[in-house]
């Protein structure tokens, strides 16, 4: 039995390193001075395209980011695109909307006694719970991971918090887990301005992905389009690359290399998706 628990014990720690590490590297791929022009460049057509699709939609706009499965770097892209947004001048709110595996503080580094589910109950929290990074974008954590994430999303609170948020912000952007793993994200795009949704280059799975779009289109959210994150620029060529089992959608297909995954890891047994 001792020999056991140290065993366990001991699988914890590795796993908490590896997790550590995932974060580290996820890190970097966040924009900064000192990022890839080319990264640079697709997050500002990401954020132009974007601006033109909701064009007409009100000064304040609400977007969500999400995936179909795990590990395809929505975080990550939610916060550049913040970032971007940001850097034109735009008052930008980012949400963690992970009521479940929250990942925003980790990968910003940053903590708070009160948050999303907190303001959700005492609206009086507001001030309290927003967070500054990058003296550029304001930041709302997860708070108290609840029993009811989807129905906390999909409720009345939730639409009043947002409506009176964007009193406040030029641009808000949600970071919603997979929609094939939970429904978090279904329940709340019908809420917001349209939906952004990542893909990895020689990751996502094809069904996965249309099944997800599949429920996106059943509630009416709009989709703005796909970030297409990961891709190799020596084997798609720059400007070139297009993500073809998608096009039938008629919708955006956005593009940045070298993106980092989530963390959260993929399913796996079902057809991949191909360029």
């Amino acid at each position: 039995m001792e020999l056991l628990e140290l065993l366990r014990g001991a699988g914890k720690q590795d796993s908490r390193k590896d997790s550590a590490l995932r974060i580290q590297e996820e890190r970097r791929c966040i924009l900064s001075a000192h990022s890839d022009f080319f990264i640079r460049e697709a997050y500002k057509t990401l954020r132009t395209n974007v601006t033109f699709s909701l064009a007409g939609e009100g000064t304040s706009r609400v977007v969500v980011v999400t995936s179909a499965l795990q590990g395809e770097g929505k975080s990550v892209t939610a916060i550049n695109l913040a970032l971007s947004f940001a850097e034109a001048d735009k008052k930008v709110l980012l949400i963690d909307c992970d009521l479940r595996r929250p990942k925003l503080g980790r990968l910003l580094d940053l903590s708070s006694l009160a948050g999303l589910t907190n303001l959700l109950l005492d609206p009086s929290l507001l001030e309290k719970s927003i967070l500054k990074r990058y003296n550029t974008i304001d930041v709302l954590l997860p708070g108290d991971i609840p029993p009811n994430p989807s129905e906390l999303l999909g409720s009345d609170r939730m639409k009043k918090l947002l409506d009176r948020l964007r009193e406040k912000y030029d641009c808000i952007i949600l970071d919603t887990p997979p929609i094939n793993i939970v429904t978090d994200a279904v329940v709340l795009a019908p809420q917001t301005d349209g939906v952004l949704f990542v893909v990895r280059a020689n990751q996502s799975e094809r069904g996965a992905v249309i099944h997800a779009v599949g429920q996106l289109e059943y509630t009416r959210a709009k989709l703005l389009g796909f970030v297409l994150n990961g891709v190799d620029p020596e084997q798609s060529g720059y400007g070139r690359y297009r993500y073809k089992k998608y096009r039938k959608y008629d919708y955006y297909s956005y593009r940045y290399r070298h993106g980092c995954a989530d963390g959260y890891g993929r399913q796996s047994g079902q057809e991949r998706a191909e360029p």
